[in-house]
């Protein structure tokens, strides 16, 4: 009768792989292990002086949020949301926006348009270009999105005016534009971050539309 170790040494004894169970009896000791960040300590979180009870609660929110980084409790999970920009400023990009279709499954949002059919224009911030822009409404499910990073960027108030700006009326939305020639040939990718959240990986494709 075969038997196979679930707990042995690989890579000449530099890993220790438990596939089975592992049991610290009473008394022992671990060394080596970080005093903070993944499965370690939590940051300290300093008493509570709060007087009334919605100060109460920001603080015990503010221990909370340093247990998830800690990766002591289960972060919590992101609600990630994606539709096209319904008011565009720049009239060329609308029209863009009018030929596309958008949808997010899997980590993975899906812009469908036919590229040929969309046209250029020049960008008015500083330095972007002129290129096929799209404009897409990423929703963070967040209550404001200067609580987000993105590509480890702390969003602000501002963004969130440029959201509105573009018809964006959801908390936690921000604008994203999107070079659909370039996305077209290679796939975007980008973060989100936040306190309490781990951070999540969002890729952007561009497809040809489904043929009728």
């Amino acid at each position: 009768m075969s038997y196979v170790t679930k707990n042995y040494t690989a890579d000449g004894g530099d890993t220790l792989v438990i596939g089975g169970k592992l049991i610290v009896e009473e008394g022992a000791q671990v060394e080596g292990l970080p005093s903070s960040g993944a499965f370690g300590a939590a940051a300290n979180q300093a008493l509570s002086t709060a007087s009334q009870v919605s100060g109460l609660k920001n603080d015990f929110n503010a221990l909370l949020m340093k247990l998830k980084d800690a990766g002591i409790m289960v972060p919590d999970t992101w609600d990630i949301t994606v539709r096209l920009a319904p008011a565009l400023t720049d009239p060329v990009a609308a029209a863009n926006n009018a030929k596309a279709t958008v949808s997010l499954a899997d980590g993975a949002i899906t812009v469908s348009a036919d590229v040929d059919a969309l046209e250029e224009s020049e960008s008015s911030a500083p330095g972007q270009g002129t290129h096929k822009w799209i404009g897409l409404g990423i929703g963070t499910g967040l209550p404001s999105v200067a609580l987000a990073k993105y590509n480890g960027g702390q969003l602000s108030d501002e963004d969130a005016a440029e959201a509105v700006s573009v018809g964006l009326d959801q908390p936690g939305e921000f604008v994203l534009y999107i070079r659909a020639e370039e996305v077209a040939d290679a796939p975007k990718a980008f973060t989100m971050k936040a306190d309490g959240y781990a951070e999540v990986t969002i890729t952007i494709i561009l497809a040809a539309p489904a043929a009728e």
